[in-house]
């Protein structure tokens, strides 16, 4: 589309009409011409590309009372910033950007004295990675005490670059761009795990029964008790989950006679969970009494029950799961 302002002629395709001429505005709309549709339109800018370098470090109880953050951007230092102090952590750091998609390096040094040019570093964490194009993501930095190392003796290797210590061992230090987190203001809180993965997706909980592994449960299935030895009874209860966290979450276990609505007073847990196939994580092994809190366990034998286990991490995450059993009327170990 064109408009020559001699003639005041709008041209479209096949379609030529004048100021002067039998083409008014309506006619242009009817032949799909859009008035005012020929000035220049500006495109939107693009977004910016922005990394932020997430420093934290495990609990050492105060071991690291500085530290040293160096960075490069497609090899060209650009940062060296000291920390003294005891610096309060976690803490960010914004990689300066010029390009759209630069290589990121990043050296973390941790310090036992509150001066870094005094003292030897004991423990370092090192992080490579490309800036994504047009997003704000997070590149977390984690120092490890299983990483650290002292004069008289070396708790975590010695790695060199393109290598550093992760989980007590050296490996790579290349974090990939499609591993990269999308930056959120909370993430100190939101640190992945064997449990809970970058983007994790809802979290999910499956009751199950098993003194030394989970075992699935099916509806209706009925479960053993057990007389324990302080005289308590007691069913296995196992539990398999995902996308809560591995360590610090409460296991709560609850359970109500359907019928009567009779309820056994609720059990919690403080325990880690272990790695289980398919992405999941599972604890076993928990003991619940079906007389919790005095009530009589009678009752609950040769009757259906309902079992309610509901997980909970320290960042709020919390998911339940429900298994649909019946209690065996004669108990292991005697009455």
């Amino acid at each position: 589309m064109t408009f020559d302002r001699a003639t005041g002629t709008i041209k479209s395709g096949f379609v030529q009409a004048t100021r002067k001429g039998r083409f008014g505005v309506g006619s242009l709309l009817a032949l799909g011409v859009t008035v005012g549709a020929c000035g220049t339109h500006s495109p939107a800018p693009p977004a910016q590309s922005l990394l932020t370098v997430g420093v934290q470090t495990e609990d050492m109880a105060g071991l690291v009372q500085s530290l040293r953050v160096s960075m490069t951007v497609n090899g060209a230092s650009v940062l060296d910033q000291v920390h003294s102090d005891a610096p309060v952590m976690p803490f960010e750091i914004n990689a300066p950007i010029t390009d759209p998609a630069p290589e990121i390096v990043v050296r973390v040094d941790g310090y036992s004295g509150p001066d870094p040019t005094l003292s030897t570093s004991f423990i370092n964490r090192t992080a490579r990675t490309h800036v994504v194009a047009g997003k704000h993501m997070l590149l977390r930095v984690m120092l490890e005490q299983r990483c650290s190392f002292q004069a008289g003796g070396i708790s975590g290797p010695t790695c060199n670059d393109p290598q550093t210590c992760i989980s007590g061992a050296c490996a790579d230090n290349t974090v990939a761009a499609a591993a990269l987190e999308p930056y959120a203001p909370n993430w100190p809180s939101q640190l992945p795990d064997l449990c809970r993965p970058l983007n994790p997706g809802p979290p999910e909980v499956i009751v199950g029964s098993g003194q030394s592994d989970f075992l699935p449960i099916v509806n209706g299935q009925t479960l053993q008790a057990e007389k324990g030895p302080q005289g308590g009874h007691h069913v296995y209860i196992a539990v398999r989950m995902k996308n809560l966290k591995q360590s610090g979450s409460i296991t709560t276990l609850s359970a109500v006679q359907p019928g009567t609505n009779v309820a056994i007073p609720p059990t919690a847990f403080v325990f880690t969970f272990d790695k289980d196939e398919g992405g999941y994580c599972k604890l076993f092994g928990l003991r619940y009494q079906l007389d919790n809190g005095g009530i009589d366990y009678m009752q609950f034998l040769g009757k259906p029950l309902d079992i309610s286990v509901s997980v909970k991490d320290r960042d709020g995450g919390t998911a339940t799961g429900v298994a649909h059993v019946n209690i065996d009327p004669m108990v292991l170990g005697g009455f």
